[in-house]
C-alpha cells in the first residue's frame, strides 16, 4: 500500500497545475456526491484532503474508502462510469479530464506510477467481484476480511455492521446473525460493534 500512496502523491504533484477544484456534482440528503463523468467528459478526480466513499450508481453500494492521497477514475473509459465519490465529513477533491490525464502521464514519464494505480484498483475491483458469495455466512466472513483493511481512523469511524450491511445485499438480521455467531465462537472480537 506504500508504494501506490508514492504514486498517488507523485502523480497528484506532477499534475496539480492542470487540475481543477471540483464542486459537488450532486446533492442528496446532505450527502455530497462527485461524478467521475459531467457532461459526456471522463474525469480523473484527485483526493486531496479528507475521506470518500466509492459507491455503485445503480445500487448505492460502498465499493470502497478512500482517503487522501487518492487518485479515482483512471481505469479505461466505460460509456459512463458506474461508480462515484460520496464525501464523508470534510475533504478537497480536484479534477482533470481523463484524456488530458493520460496525455501528462506520457509526457512527464509518468506511465509506471499511473500503472502502478490501475493495477491496485483493479485488483481492488476483482477482490470485491470474487468475493465469496455462496451463503450468507461466507459473505459476511469474506467482506470482514476486506473490511478489516480498512486504516484505523475509518475501522473506528463505522461499525462491522454498517459497512457490510451498505457493500452487500443481506439483510441486517442476517448481518448480525452471523457477527453474533463469529463472536460467540471467538473468531470475531468487537468493541461497540467496531474493529479494535
Amino acid at each position: 500500500m506504500h508504494r501506490v500512496t508514492v504514486n498517488y502523491d507523485r502523480i497528484i504533484d506532477a499534475l496539480a497545475g492542470y487540475t481543477h477544484i471540483a464542486n459537488p456534482d450532486e446533492i442528496s440528503r446532505g450527502k455530497r456526491r462527485y461524478h467521475l463523468t459531467k457532461d459526456n467528459v471522463r474525469r480523473v478526480m484527485f483526493i486531496l484532503d479528507g475521506d470518500f466513499l466509492l459507491k455503485l450508481k445503480d445500487k448505492n453500494k460502498v465499493l470502497n474508502i478512500l482517503s487522501s492521497p487518492s487518485v479515482v477514475g483512471v481505469t479505461p473509459p466505460y460509456d459512463e462510469s458506474p461508480v462515484y465519490l460520496e464525501r464523508i465529513d470534510y475533504g478537497k477533491i480536484s479534477y482533470i479530464e481523463y484524456d488530458v490525464f493520460w496525455q501528462l502521464i506520457f509526457e512527464k514519464d509518468l506511465f509506471d506510477d499511473a500503472m502502478s494505480i490501475l493495477s491496485c484498483q483493479y485488483s481492488d475491483l476483482m477482490d470485491y467481484i470474487q468475493l465469496s458469495k455462496s451463503n450468507s455466512y461466507d459473505e459476511v466472513t469474506s467482506l470482514i476480511e476486506r473490511w478489516k483493511k480498512l486504516p484505523s481512523h475509518l475501522k473506528r469511524r463505522f461499525s462491522v455492521l454498517y459497512l457490510i450491511e451498505h457493500s452487500s445485499h443481506l439483510s441486517k438480521s442476517s448481518i448480525s446473525r452471523v457477527l453474533k455467531d463469529l463472536k460467540e465462537r471467538g473468531e470475531l472480537e468487537l468493541v461497540n460493534g467496531k474493529f479494535t
